[in-house]
C-alpha cells in the first residue's frame, strides 16, 4: 500500500530539494480518464515518423550545409575521395599544414614556387593547372575555360551545355585530372619526381579511357574516338 509522503517523512535536505522539484515539475501536468498513451510532441498529430523528423531538423537546423559535393560512379571511390576532400580544403597542402602546426621547410607551390601552395592554387591558379585545363578543354571541345575556384572546376559539367551523358563523362574526366595532379604533386613533394605536363596529360587521358570504357559500359569505345572525345 503506497502512503502520502509529507515534509516531516523527509530525513535530509536533499531528500526535500528532491521532493520540490518533482513537485515543480508536476505543477502543469493534467490527467485524463482513458488509456494510457506516448505522444510525439514533435508534430501537431502526436504520431513519430521520420519524414517529420526530418522536417524538424532541417527547420531547426543552426547551420548551411553549403554545397554538396556530387560523386561519379564512373570513376574509382579513391578519385571522387581526392576531389571531396579538396573540396572541403582538407587536402594535406603546405597551408593546410601550417594551419595544423605541422613544420615544413617551406610553404611555396613545390610546382612552380611561386606562391603559397593552397587547394585553389594547385588546382586553379598554378601555371600547370591553368595549361590542363586548357587542353582538357580542347580536347573534350568546349569553349576557352574561365576557372577562379575550384567550385568552377566542379561545376563545370552542369555549365557545359553538353548531354546529361556526356556532361557525366567530362564531370568523371574533371576528377581523374584532379586524382593524377595531386598524385604527380606528391611524387614531386616525396620522391622528387618531377611533373611532366605530357606524362600528367597522358595518364588523365588511359585512366579516363580505361575507367569509362569499362565503368560506363562503354566496351565498344575505340581509343581513337575517346581521343576525339566521340563518347
Amino acid at each position: 500500500m503506497v502512503g502520502y509522503v509529507g515534509y516531516g517523512d523527509l530525513t535530509s535536505y536533499e531528500e526535500l530539494e528532491e521532493l520540490r522539484g518533482l513537485l515543480k515539475l508536476c505543477e502543469n501536468v493534467k490527467l485524463k480518464a482513458g488509456e494510457d498513451m506516448i505522444c510525439w510532441s514533435l508534430d501537431t498529430t502526436g504520431s513519430f515518423t521520420v519524414k517529420g523528423l526530418k522536417r524538424c531538423i532541417l527547420e531547426n537546423s543552426l547551420s548551411d550545409p553549403g554545397e554538396v559535393f556530387k560523386w561519379n560512379r564512373l570513376v574509382p571511390k579513391k578519385v571522387n575521395f581526392v576531389s571531396w576532400r579538396a573540396s572541403l580544403s582538407r587536402l594535406p597542402t603546405f597551408d593546410a599544414l601550417k594551419k595544423r602546426n605541422i613544420p615544413v621547410l617551406s610553404d611555396s607551390c613545390p610546382i612552380c614556387g611561386e606562391i603559397e601552395e593552397s587547394v585553389e592554387h594547385v588546382f586553379v591558379s598554378c601555371g600547370l593547372a591553368q595549361i590542363m585545363w586548357s587542353i582538357i578543354a580542347q580536347w573534350c571541345n568546349l569553349p576557352s575555360l574561365l576557372i577562379l575556384s575550384f567550385r568552377d572546376v566542379m561545376d563545370l559539367h552542369n555549365f557545359s551545355s553538353l548531354p546529361m551523358e556526356k556532361a557525366k563523362i567530362l564531370h568523371a574526366i574533371c576528377l581523374t585530372a584532379i586524382w593524377c595532379l595531386w598524385k604527380k604533386r606528391n611524387e614531386l613533394v616525396h620522391s622528387g619526381i618531377p611533373i611532366k605536363l605530357s606524362t600528367l596529360l597522358e595518364e588523365i587521358k588511359v585512366l579516363g579511357y580505361l575507367w569509362i570504357k569499362n565503368r560506363a559500359k562503354k566496351y565498344g569505345l575505340t581509343w581513337e574516338d575517346w581521343c576525339k572525345f566521340r563518347v
